[in-house]
């Protein structure tokens, strides 16, 4: 009778694995949705820290088009990464402000040990018309710790990010970007570092050029040069010298303001060029060497096709390059958003994500967001947009741990999503482990090859399944023939996902 059913049983995996293999998508362990209609709930997305203090890592989300404060005020949410609730929810001070445009996790700004929030208003006009806004709120209590105001016209705000702690002193510091500013010719834009313990301003950084958008984006490096002080990039999309609108990407000392590394553009064009450095953020220690790394987005770049994208990553070490990831097709914007996602396999080596928002694997630009092994440089896994136009990946990030399991997590937004309403926008978050329930063989990658994998350990005995639990798919205790048959349904496309236990 058992050599039966295991005849069945091969039988069946036999049949199913000769089908074409497709990923079934992970499911979302949480999805937020805009308020009303045309909110563009999701235009930015991020991890906001520990802000209550629970142990589990939150998340917060703009809405820089939402009526609540006045005509396009802007709001901006934080959510719970533990059970999902609203903990905050902020609004803009006046009508077209675009408060929420950009979002990010402080750090902890006034050493009390709850993880702050900064959000940008870049069209607010408290200092003169689209001078811009800065605000940075404690996740202690919601209060207003700081308000940064720009000058008339820069759009000060257009980015936000914790700064690391620059000068080491124990308290998170903060760099906001300002990619109109006219300092050396119309948009030649700068980018702030102020301090998180008193307010004031460290350094400010300014574009070489008229045109070069130097602001655009801004993030903390990480500690590139491993000199104890983290470290700062800045985008210049539009700087012009490795062609018009090339662009270039910064990365500045914390410890001193010096320039670290100067990333050009591959490639100017007509009128767009590659845009590189639209979008900048640490991608964490991809290579695990000690040094932290960075990534760079280029979405005009036309290496897989007009303005298909690219994304790259480069040592902190030496500047080298890592990697190169290039969009899938035509249109993708594949690099619109760019972010280290963490360790979501928990191998070791901070990985990658990347949106492309552009993309048609869902219908016409229902996005798609690419998360990539640090270790390999494979994709882990790929996530769809929902509905056509969705521009899914628009926003990416990694959430850190919301679920406290030891394995971090992303959030993804598609602020065009019709959901909640006619472009009310979306925001969706993944776990970290949904990545390596099935990944049988430890190479960062779902297909199957774990199948085989499996198949030889539960026959021959050959192999332990990396990690032995997350290989038992169907969560029955054991590790065993249901669970090859369930794996091979789940990559076919045709089976429910991993439990994820």
């Amino acid at each position: 009778m058992k050599f039966s059913k295991l005849i069945f049983s091969l039988t069946i995996i036999i049949l199913i694995v000769a089908v074409s293999p497709a990923h079934s998508q992970c499911p979302p362990v949480y999805i937020f949705n805009g308020e009303a209609a045309g909110d563009r709930f999701g235009v930015s997305v991020a991890s906001a820290g520990d802000v209550n203090g629970d142990g589990f890592d939150d998340l917060i989300v703009g809405a820089p088009i939402n009526d609540a404060g006045g005509t396009s005020a802007g709001r901006a949410y934080v959510f719970s990464g533990q059970t999902g609730d609203t903990l905050y929810v902020f609004t803009g001070e006046a009508v077209s402000d675009y408060f929420g445009s950009s979002v990010a996790s402080a750090g902890d700004v006034n050493n009390d040990g709850f993880d702050d929030l900064i959000v940008g208003a870049y069209l607010n006009s408290a200092g003169g018309i689209l001078a811009g806004r800065a605000y940075v709120f404690s996740g202690l209590n919601g209060d207003t710790l700081y308000v940064f105001t720009g000058e008339a016209k820069v759009r000060f705000g257009i980015s936000v990010a914790s700064a690391g702690d620059v000068n080491n002193d124990g308290f998170d510091d903060l760099i906001v970007g300002a990619a109109h500013h006219p300092a050396a010719g119309t948009r030649t834009g700068r980018a702030y570092v102020f301090s998180g313990q008193t307010g004031e301003t460290f350094y400010t950084f300014t574009g070489e050029a008229a045109g070069d958008r130097f602001g655009h984006s801004v993030a903390s490096a990480g500690d590139v040069n491993n000199d104890g002080f983290d470290d700062l990039i800045v985008g210049a999309a539009g700087n012009d010298a490795g062609g018009n609108n090339a662009g270039r990407a910064y990365v500045f000392s914390g410890l001193n303001g010096d320039t670290l590394y100067v990333f050009t553009g591959e490639a100017g064009g007509d009128v767009f060029g590659d845009s590189f450095g639209f979008s900048v953020a640490s991608a964490g220690d991809v290579n695990n060497d000690g040094f932290d790394d960075i990534i760079v987005g280029a979405l005009r770049n036309d290496a897989g096709g007009l303005e298909a994208g690219r994304a790259y990553v480069f040592s902190g070490l030496n500047g080298d390059t890592i990697y190169v990831f290039t969009g899938e097709g035509r249109g993708d914007e594949f690099g619109i958003s760019v972010a280290s996602a963490g360790d979501v396999n928990n191998d070791g080596f901070a990985d990658l994500i990347v949106g492309a928002q552009g993309n048609d694997a869902g219908g016409f630009n229902a996005g798609q967001a690419y998360v990539f092994s640090g270790q390999t440089g494979n994709t882990i896994y790929v996530f769809t947009g929902e509905a056509p136009s969705d521009l899914f990946g628009n926003s990416v990030a990694s959430a850190s741990d919301v679920d406290n399991d030891g394995f971090d997590d992303l959030i993804v937004g598609a602020f065009l999503s019709d959901a909640g309403g006619d472009r009310a926008g979306r925001a969706y978050v993944y776990l970290g482990t949904c990545f390596i329930c099935a990944d049988a063989n430890g190479d960062s990658l779902i297909n199957f090859e774990d199948v085989d994998f499996l198949m030889n350990f539960y026959f021959y005995g050959g192999g332990t399944p990396f990690p032995y639990l997350a290989s038992d798919l169907n969560c029955d205790g054991s590790v065993d023939i249901a669970d090859i048959t369930y794996l091979a349904a789940y990559i076919n496309g045709t089976g429910a996902p991993p439990c994820c236990q």
